[in-house]
């Protein structure tokens, strides 16, 4: 055996204890560090033709604000692709083209095109961004508080269709019926929203809330809660709330025709239009969708608000929706119906 020199036996064991000591501290470290406080930050702006709420946890304003601007340029570009109410949009150029010819499409627009008709295929059809046409025709109806002639409505019934809508590739499509109109109201602000989000959370910021005009994209909770809170609205503007919620990670939307409605000679015509008929939902209703991306609820809330609670629940189970809460007026004393996914994967 081979011994060391008291000098030489001193210096190892002061070299031993003070790695000892270094990695003692390092541990409590660990043990005690605190995750960076994150505080709150809020922006409000007009966009999609309502407001825009943005929520964002971040350490700092500047980490802030790159993810809210991140998410607004995202904002104002799909809006020039997919907005209705823009005659220089994409969509709108689309409709505008001469009939049948081939017509080059951005990604953008190709991957709402083909969830729309997904959706119309889970919806048994009550889904339908073709009924464009009819949208319009009712839509004027509720501003000159008019009701539109029976001819006005065949008319308009008779340029829809998913058959006239022809994919020539994956980025070309065609409309082959005069006086088409693709309406992606039901599906197009829930597309933005989710790609907002993306751009949010690129940032750095995963705690994060996009609310367009109810169509809600939420992250991670914020610090020291369980979820993000979010209050359903009851049928009436007076009645009480129909549910509240606590979420993360995922998207809810509501539709009802609160605001959205024409009423003559006591009967109220929603803005919800039935494919196969071509007319007006007239039962007072409000759907709310929970789903992973915004998308699928806003598309959610659309084809269960036309198909009404017993169809719904017939085809629920088929749609990618974590939950739905369905209430009609005159129904079970306006008892709000929830429908629940038991298995998610």
């Amino acid at each position: 055996m081979a011994f060391c020199s008291p000098t030489r036996r001193f210096n190892f064991l002061t070299s031993v204890l003070v790695a000892s000591l270094l990695l003692a501290a390092y541990g409590a470290l660990d043990v005690f560090a605190q995750p960076p406080r994150l505080l709150r930050f809020e922006a409000s702006v007009p966009a999609m033709g309502s407001r825009v709420d943005l929520v964002v946890y971040a350490e700092s304003e500047s980490q802030a604000k790159l993810a809210m601007d991140a998410g607004l340029e995202e904002i104002q570009r799909l809006s020039l692709i997919l907005s209705n109410y823009d005659d220089s949009s994409e969509i709108s150029r689309l409709c505008r083209a001469p009939l049948g010819e081939p017509i080059a499409i951005s990604p953008d627009l190709s991957y709402v095109l083909s969830q729309s008709h997904k959706w119309y295929q889970l919806s048994d059809g009550n889904f339908d961004i073709t009924v464009g046409p009819l949208t319009q025709l009712w839509r004027e109806g509720r501003k000159q508080k008019t009701l539109p002639s029976a001819f006005a409505r065949e008319r308009a019934k008779q340029c829809c269709g998913w058959e006239s809508v022809a994919f020539a590739t994956r980025s070309s499509v065609s409309l082959r019926k005069p006086d088409m109109l693709l309406d992606l109201s039901g599906i197009a602000v829930g597309y933005i929203v989710d790609k907002a989000f993306e751009k949010m959370v690129a940032c750095g910021s995963a705690c994060v809330l996009i609310n367009a005009g109810g169509d809600i994209r939420v992250g991670e909770a914020p610090p020291n809660s369980e979820g993000w809170r979010v209050t359903i609205a009851g049928l009436g503007k007076t009645s009480p709330p129909l549910a509240k919620l606590t979420l993360k990670n995922c998207a809810v939307t509501t539709s009802g025709d609160l605001n959205q409605y024409l009423e003559i000679d006591g009967r109220r015509f929603s803005h919800f239009i039935d494919p196969k008929t071509g007319e007006p939902i007239e039962r007072r209703q409000s759907v709310t969708a929970i789903a992973d991306t915004t998308l699928d609820a806003d598309a959610g809330a659309t084809a269960l608000a036309v198909l009404g609670m017993q169809s719904s629940s017939r085809l629920f189970d088929g749609m990618p929706l974590l939950e739905a809460i369905l209430v009609e007026s005159g129904s079970s004393s306006d008892a709000p119906v929830r429908l629940r996914r038991l298995v998610h994967e």
